[in-house]
């Protein structure tokens, strides 16, 4: 049975139109055995549920901040997928383990497109739902998340984009054994953005999640500098396709 898998993981592999990620085929044995199935498949709209739950489960630099929402229980996902859902499902996948989700790699082919977007329609909307809070100091979590939707800065480095077009975010659970679905993960989306004419992809971290920031170089992205970026609160990380 295991040379039946490893045949059908090679041809996988050749299969997938991404020649530049063979790092992302290459498994290090397990260190225990793990009997879990996980299943990677495109999104459907009645995962939304499942990733919004996720996105409070993980907020927090990978840890639960579901507390902390209690009153907005879908903030966290409106800001880091909502308009990834809206505008690119197309370029969304999802894992289950016994039909429960448990985690996402969504992107959108064409970042600068998806910006104008969002201005236009996804940033004034969440603007009507989530008034601007009077106060300035003293924040909670979800307040600073509110203000950021009001106070939004347009990002377009185009030195950037020329070598990155692609927007992409992914998330798992801790509760997920096999790291192999990381990379799975990933493997899926970059080939369904390379099989759509893209040629690298980047991915937007908070200075402060110094854990995700590690997630996502040990998955093969690097730092981006830009120099009109020395003021933000987050960081680029790249990859090509």
């Amino acid at each position: 049975m295991g040379h039946v898998f490893y045949i059908f993981y090679f041809l996988l592999q050749r299969m997938l139109p991404i020649d530049g990620a063979n790092d992302l085929f290459y498994k290090v044995p397990p260190k225990q055995i793990c009997n879990k199935i996980y299943t990677i498949r495109p999104f459907r709209n009645s995962d939304e549920l499942g990733i919004f739950r996720q996105c409070r489960m993980t907020y927090q630099d990978g840890r639960d901040a579901t507390d902390l929402f209690s009153e907005h229980l879908r903030l966290p996902g409106n800001k880091k997928v909502g308009a990834l859902l809206t505008f690119s499902p197309e370029y969304c996948f999802v894992a289950e383990e016994d039909g429960e989700l448990c985690g996402y790699a969504l992107a959108t082919l064409d970042s600068m497109e998806f910006q104008k977007k969002c201005e236009l329609a996804w940033l004034p909307e969440m603007c009507m739902k989530y008034p601007k809070p009077e106060k300035t100091e003293g924040l909670t979590l979800a307040e600073m998340i509110i203000v950021s939707f009001h106070n939004h800065k347009p990002f377009r480095p185009l030195n950037m984009f020329q070598r990155f077009p692609s927007l992409l975010t992914m998330s798992v659970l801790s509760s997920v054994e096999d790291q192999g679905v990381l990379k799975n993960l990933l493997a899926c989306i970059l080939s369904a953005l390379k099989a759509n004419g893209s040629h690298g992809a980047y991915i937007e971290v908070l200075k402060s999640e110094c854990s995700m920031i590690d997630f996502y170089k040990k998955l093969g992205f690097f730092d981006v500098p830009l120099a009109d970026n020395q003021e933000e609160d987050f960081v680029i990380l790249g990859r090509t396709i």
